[in-house]
């Protein structure tokens, strides 16, 4: 199958040029939100270094008799 032909004409419209069309509010707004969303990005991901670094080191102690006779030995 081959693809859906496209017109040679057709022009790519960019995305929105954000010197131009945002007002200084606007800006403001924007800018406000990427600082918030960028905060809780490092947050969440310092949480999850510390959930990582808790719960890698603990380690489910092996039982059976395998185990039984390493710590008998040991």
């Amino acid at each position: 199958m081959c693809s859906s032909p496209k017109s040679s004409r057709a022009v790519k419209k960019s995305a929105i040029n954000f010197n131009d069309d945002l007002t200084q509010e606007q800006r403001l707004r924007f800018a406000a939100k990427a600082n918030l969303a960028q905060e809780r990005r490092a947050q969440r991901e310092a949480t999850n270094k510390r959930f990582e670094k808790k719960h890698s080191s603990v380690k489910k102690p092996a039982t059976g008799l395998l185990a039984w006779l390493r710590q008998l030995i040991s």
